[in-house]
């Protein structure tokens, strides 16, 4: 491995509550053809290993063909089962759709109003409160995922691939005498072509890996 993971890993956990979920995405990876699926996602399949390679936050996972096992590229170290499951359905939901570079916010998705609140609960709110009294940490924690500034528009705001056609805007603004910090994190609008929404809802993983990446220096 040429760095030290900063996604937190883990061997041979218990999937527990996501055993069913888990399973479900599995048989629908297994249903696909790998080579589409390599062509539509952007993750080349090694017919040798019967394998993918995802590009997951900067850092690279195997996924296994039909079984769906998702390993730290050359480790036997597994991710969070929230981030396995939705790597295997960015796999199996991908149809190559071009990205539209316009991001937009969650209620914005198919049927986000219906996740919305729950969204906003846990990634949107705890990000605003890691970051928004020091915006200028938001990079710095996002460096070691491939973070890339995004200098559009007011407040800071980072741009991390969660796949590599599921960019992902996190944006803060800080608060003053009147307001309090807001944040916000949007999704570019071809997003749908390449998750569920609900699917997308577990992207506060990613806040809860940001708010605690360890090289987030807080005074």
């Amino acid at each position: 491995m040429s760095k030290k993971p900063a996604i937190p890993l883990s061997r041979f956990s218990n999937p527990k509550n996501y055993g069913i979920a888990l399973s479900v995405s599995r048989r629908a990876l297994a249903a696909k053809d790998p080579g589409e699926m390599a062509i539509n996602s952007g993750c080349p399949f090694d017919e040798e290993t019967s394998s993918f390679e995802v590009l997951c936050l900067d850092h690279p996972f195997t996924v296994t063909y039909p079984d769906g096992l998702v390993k730290y590229k050359g480790t036997d170290l597994e991710p969070y089962f929230v981030l396995q499951i939705i790597m295997i359905n960015y796999l199996a939901r991908a149809d190559g759709a071009p990205l539209n570079y316009q991001y937009i916010p969650y209620r914005d998705l198919e049927g986000g109003n219906a996740y919305y609140g729950a969204f906003q609960k846990t990634a949107i709110k705890p990000l605003a409160k890691a970051f928004g009294s020091s915006p200028e940490k938001l990079p710095e924690a996002a460096a070691p995922f491939g973070g890339i500034p995004h200098t559009q528009g007011s407040g800071t705001g980072v741009i991390l691939y969660l796949f590599p056609r599921v960019p992902l805007l996190f944006k803060i603004w800080p608060g003053d005498d009147e307001f309090p910090p807001q944040a916000n994190v949007l999704f570019d609008s071809s997003a749908n072509h390449y998750l569920h929404t609900e699917d997308l809802a577990a992207v506060d993983v990613v806040t809860r890996i940001l708010t605690k990446n360890p090289q987030r220096k807080d005074n």
